[in-house]
């Protein structure tokens, strides 16, 4: 498997944009899932007392995004990160807490640090993966269109997630049945080469902790903009 951004997306984004991804493999994704979903679950409590709907632009993390995305133009206000998403759930009072562990860790770490985070199941993944920009409408189901212009994901069949992973396609997300995943994270400033490792750090300690894992974790930037996922765990760098 073959994971690269395309140069565009830094243009559309951040030129510091950084993709962090935790390759992880030999996951129990059931066991422990009520413990981390204790974990999701404490971390809502808490956050339901700090924010509210008008709060949520204003935080440290969140505001660069707010930037970046006044270059989607009149439709800005609907280009939100996942974590905007999910911050809006958790003060609407819905129930994040899933069966499977995995997402229980991803929504953890998401709503602890605020910045976005998706995971894929890797047996759904075919082919390779590409990060990029649409050059004309594309189609992410029957009722929903990607505009000309919009940061999206795809492997060779589908597009897995869209607007920062504001849409996610559900044919990828893991279950209690997934053993092999892929977490990918955007790192904008004012987060810190130091918070982005303290961040990552904690992923894969909990991920390796709970699921009884192998996890490997690689950066993506403007630098190194591709890298190859050999026999689906070793990897490759390939500029």
């Amino acid at each position: 498997m073959n994971i690269e951004i395309a140069s565009e997306v830094f243009a559309r984004v951040h030129p510091k944009l950084n993709i962090v991804f935790l390759h992880v493999r030999k996951a129990d994704n059931s066991a422990k899932s009520e413990e981390a979903g204790d974990l999701l679950e404490d971390v809502e409590e808490a956050l339901r007392l700090i924010f509210h709907k008008e709060t949520i632009k204003n935080h440290m993390f969140i505001a660069p995004w707010s930037v970046a995305q006044q270059e989607f133009g009149k439709d800005a206000k609907h280009y939100q990160t996942s974590v905007e998403h999910l911050l809006k759930d958790v003060l609407q009072g819905k129930n994040m807490i899933t069966k499977n562990t995995l997402t229980n860790l991803v929504r953890f770490i998401s709503l602890k640090y605020i910045v976005p985070l998706a995971v894929d199941d890797c047996a759904a993944i075919t082919g390779n993966i590409q990060f990029a920009v649409t050059s004309g409408k594309k189609k992410t189901g029957v009722l929903s269109t990607l505009k000309s212009g919009e940061v999206y994901y795809h492997d060779d069949q589908n597009i897995l997630g869209a607007k920062l992973d504001f849409w996610k396609n559900s044919k990828t997300l893991p279950t209690s049945e997934t053993t092999e995943a892929l977490i990918h994270l955007e790192i904008l400033p004012p987060i810190t080469k130091d918070i982005q490792k303290e961040i990552v750090s904690e992923l894969k300690s909990l991920v390796e902790d709970f699921c009884n894992a192998k996890v490997k974790v690689f950066v993506l930037n403007q630098k190194k903009r591709k890298i190859h996922l050999a026999n689906r765990f070793n990897l490759l760098n390939v500029g």
